[in-house]
């Protein structure tokens, strides 16, 4: 009986010890499972928090690159465009420039209504032509004055067709 027990009190003892051991890794089990998380917690967030900074300086580099890229493609379109729309749409000033110029009195007005462009071109022939103030000075003399209603008047040699220069013969 003295052997059942020690053999009993053997056997409880082992138990307790091994009921002891389980709780123990247990609890190191645990507190491994515990430290695993903990390290795993502060690299994912080592690794988040460096990606989010790169995110964010790669971001701010798209930003500027995309805001400079697209603010230097709106002035060459805007210069681009103005200087065709400056050329492009005072070309036909360009081209009736010399008849508006010529046409700027209302004698020369007339004159290309009347006769058109060519007309125009025929009739400042003929001014140039025709020094009015020279002829004047030169070509009135008493005998061209003339006398109608109380109103007097000098008679001018006006030349009345342009002058084209005759062809040399050879």
């Amino acid at each position: 009986m003295h052997i059942d027990r020690d053999v009993n009190a053997v056997r409880q003892a082992r138990d307790s010890l091994v009921d002891i051991a389980n709780q123990t890794v247990k609890a190191a089990k645990a507190e491994f499972e515990a430290a695993h998380t903990e390290v795993a917690r502060q690299v994912a967030a080592s690794i988040a928090s460096s990606a989010e900074q790169r995110l964010a300086a790669l971001s701010r580099w798209v930003s500027w690159r995309t805001l400079t890229i697209g603010s230097a493609v709106a002035i060459v379109i805007l210069a681009l465009g103005f200087d065709l729309g400056y050329w492009r749409g005072n070309a036909p000033g360009y081209d009736q420039a010399p008849t508006t110029i010529h046409a700027s009195g209302p004698v020369e007005q007339a004159v290309l209504s009347a006769r058109g462009a060519a007309g125009l071109d025929q009739w400042h022939e003929l001014m140039r032509d025709n020094g009015i103030l020279d002829t004047m000075k030169t070509d009135c003399t008493g005998n061209n004055i003339a006398h109608q209603d109380n109103r007097t008047a000098r008679l001018l040699w006006l030349w009345t067709t342009p002058y084209v220069a005759s062809a040399a013969h050879g």
